[in-house]
């Protein structure tokens, strides 16, 4: 018996039996990790089979992930135990993706302003990203489970690579759409980050959800709010900037 289940945009999921069961389709940046690496994290189902054309875990009944300050405190810590676990992840993807991206919508002759104009931006944001920390990449709300006892558990660690911690902070903080007092719960919970480095990747994430959009055959949806919200964050940073200008002037 299948149960199909529609979140996500690459994958085919559903339960089997009662089982998490994943058809894998590739792209040339995801099921890069070793996932047996995985099961020394205490909040990853467990992983039950792996092979070329498919993943199973066990199934965990979802009661659903709500944003809350508890919740936010505990997505905080588990980042931490992931940046800081040493585990060997695949090398980053980022820039790689943001070209290979690129290349799509230019054979495609799609011309997005937006993208023209932070164009310089995110190669100067990929050029100075760190590249040594076991990320997620995907942490978004359907990627986050919550069991009856209410502990949270991560999936879907396809895209998982090495990279700049800010960058998952910065995922999480705009695929949930976090308001600013929950970003100020969240971050300082995780504690150890440089706020400028999080406004950086934030611009880098909208960036990059704005072209993928757009190398799609369909776009999954709209892409607009994130022209946006990219202006919004860029401002904030160059305010920021100004202000430590002018302390340290």
């Amino acid at each position: 018996m299948k149960k199909i289940i529609k979140n996500g945009y690459t994958n085919v999921s559903y339960k089997k039996d009662n089982f998490f069961f994943q058809e894998k389709k590739y792209n040339q940046f995801n099921h890069k990790i070793d996932y047996s690496i995985l099961k020394s994290l205490d909040f990853i189902p467990e992983l039950i089979d792996n092979s070329k054309e498919s993943i199973s875990y066990e199934w965990i009944e979802n009661k659903g992930f709500e944003i809350n300050d508890e919740n936010l405190i505990k997505i905080a810590d588990i980042m931490k135990k992931i940046h800081k676990s040493k585990l060997n992840f695949p090398n980053s993807n980022h820039a790689a993706r943001i070209k290979k991206y690129r290349e799509v919508l230019k054979e495609k002759s799609i011309k997005i302003p937006v993208l023209e104009e932070y164009y310089k931006k995110i190669n100067l944001i990929l050029r100075n990203m760190k590249k040594d920390t076991p990320l997620h990449n995907d942490l978004w709300t359907n990627n986050i489970l919550v069991d009856k006892n209410n502990k949270i558990w991560i999936i879907d660690w396809e895209y998982a690579s090495k990279g700049d911690k800010h960058f998952d902070l910065a995922y999480f903080i705009e695929s949930c759409r976090l308001s600013d007092e929950q970003e100020t719960t969240f971050l300082n919970a995780y504690d150890d980050y440089d706020y400028e480095y999080v406004l950086q990747h934030r611009i880098l994430v909208l960036y990059l959800i704005i072209l993928w959009i757009n190398a799609q055959d369909v776009k999954p949806f709209d892409d607009k709010e994130f022209f946006i919200k990219i202006k919004e964050v860029s401002d904030i940073l160059d305010n920021r900037k100004n202000e430590w200008k002018n302390k340290t002037s």
